[in-house]
């Protein structure tokens, strides 16, 4: 992903974490996200971004990290 969408995506999950900084091997359920709540950032990232995430690799999605890796996969 290039340097700018990634910057927007790492903002957008500070934004939605309520952090200046985050913790890439933290887990989800530390910030207080549970599936629901990432499902929805990732929809609104599909409706910016205009692409789709693949639901099987979302289930599998445990750490911030993780969840940026997809993320960054998925966004090019």
């Amino acid at each position: 992903m290039e340097e700018n969408k990634k910057t927007i995506v790492r903002n957008l999950i500070k934004e939605k974490l309520g952090k200046d900084e985050i913790d890439e091997t933290a887990t989800l359920a530390t910030y207080g996200l549970d599936s629901l709540d990432v499902m929805e950032f990732l929809m609104d990232l599909e409706n910016k971004f205009d692409v789709r995430f693949e639901g099987e690799d979302l289930a599998k999605v445990k750490t911030v990290g993780e969840l940026l890796k997809i993320i960054d996969e998925t966004i090019k």
